[in-house]
């Protein structure tokens, strides 16, 4: 079933996550080496505006998702799948925001604020994974934007997926 939010058939948000899924890992890299360095601040430094960047690259990968969440995803068979997903997305971005306004003006460059910050990564990095897994699911298991080889394969995805009317489909005048 194909993605409305692509370029030349090629969909957006599975090719915005890359950058995103990277910078939240290496967040995570930095707080374990500012760790092991003896609190090297380049570190520090660096897991602060690497979680930044990779929260604000995360939101605008979710807009193209969000756009295949409520064109395509919400009607299909995977609907509660892609929900799960979304929501895993979010949260992570939500935890990396909390870690980096602690961070803010060095407040957590040892105690319990480090601790909790390093924390969030992590939690967030393994959300992160959970969510990717869900995301791979979707695509190879249920064919979410996919571009059929003919236009009979198109059908059969449609009919699959049972392409379900939406709220405003169903109960408002056209």
């Amino acid at each position: 079933m194909r993605s409305k939010f692509s370029i030349f058939g090629h969909p957006l948000h599975p090719t915005m996550v890359a950058l995103p899924v990277g910078l939240f890992g290496w967040t995570f890299v930095a707080d374990i080496v500012y760790l092991s360095t003896g609190k090297d601040h380049m570190w520090y430094d660096i897991a602060f505006w690497t979680g930044l960047v990779a929260a604000v690259m995360a939101f605008m990968a979710a807009l193209p998702g969000f756009g295949d969440y409520f064109t395509m995803a919400i009607k299909s068979d995977a609907r509660d799948m892609a929900t799960a997903h979304m929501l895993l997305n979010l949260t992570v971005v939500a935890l990396y925001v909390i870690a980096f306004l602690m961070m803010l003006d060095d407040n957590a460059v040892d105690g319990a604020a480090l601790t909790i910050v390093v924390i969030l990564h992590a939690v967030g990095l393994g959300l992160l994974g959970l969510s990717g897994w869900l995301g791979g699911e979707m695509v190879y298991k249920h064919h979410l934007a996919m571009v059929a080889d003919t236009a009979e394969g198109e059908e059969a995805e449609l009919q699959r997926h049972e392409m379900r009317p939406t709220f405003r489909e169903r109960h408002l005048p056209r």
